[in-house]
This record gives structure tokens, C-alpha cells and sequence, in this order.
């Protein structure tokens, strides 16, 4: 049997449909055929779409199909907020600091993204309670 491996995910401020496709190719390169173990750090994310959400979900999915498991770490108030407004609060097990041992990686936010805040056009807002 394969040791579990640890896979220590870094969100960004801004959590939308670009962040989350980087999520789903970073985690696939990490996988490799591995039972993995991925920590994900909310810790930073201010704002997320449902693109955002449902890269979460995605993640989930594709990890529990490897036999590993996701947990959430340092969430955010934004971030606790919306999982909650779309009721996936209870399906992550949450820790609430970082480990600091875990080897991370940090899905970065597109240069688009960026220009576009810069610019002050305007962002998929996010539903407050």
C-alpha cells in the first residue's frame, strides 16, 4: 500500500474560474496515481465566485476518486461566509490554522485578472448575507 501524501494548496485574494482551472491542473501534476492528503489555505481569499466554489467541489471529487481526502484550513470570514450562503460548510473537514510542516503551492492570479482590477472594471461579486 502507497503512502498518503500531503499537498498543501495556497488560495489567492480572488477565487474565480481562472484560479480554479490552475487548481485542477496543479492537483492533477500532484497527484500522480498517489492516495493524496490536500490541505487547501483559505487563509487570503477575500472573494470567490461559484466558479471558484465549484472548483472546490471539483477538487474534492477528483481527490476522493483517488482515495484521498481535501480539509480546509485558515478560512477566511469572506470565505467561511460563502461556503456557508452555498451550504458546503459541512462537507470539508476544517482546521483552523495552517500546518506548518506541509510542502504548499500557491495557484497565483492571472495576469487578466489583475489588469482587469487594475482598470476597475467590474468583478463577479459575491452574495452577501
Amino acid at each position: 500500500m502507497e503512502n498518503p501524501s500531503a499537498i498543501m494548496i495556497n488560495l489567492p485574494e480572488i477565487f474565480g474560474a481562472r484560479e480554479a482551472k490552475e487548481l485542477g491542473r496543479e492537483l492533477k501534476k500532484k497527484i500522480n496515481g498517489k492516495t493524496p492528503n490536500v490541505i487547501v489555505d483559505l487563509s487570503r481569499v477575500k472573494k470567490m465566485d461559484s466558479a471558484g466554489i465549484e472548483g472546490l467541489l471539483s477538487c474534492m471529487q477528483h481527490v476522493a476518486s483517488c482515495d484521498g481526502s481535501v480539509q480546509l484550513a485558515a478560512i477566511s470570514p469572506e470565505a467561511a461566509t460563502l461556503l456557508e450562503l452555498a451550504r458546503m460548510d459541512h462537507l470539508f473537514f476544517k482546521f483552523p490554522s495552517v500546518p506548518a510542516q506541509a510542502p504548499a503551492y500557491a495557484i497565483t492570479p492571472s495576469p487578466v485578472t489583475e489588469t482587469a482590477q487594475a482598470e476597475g472594471s467590474a468583478q463577479p461579486q459575491p452574495v452577501a448575507a
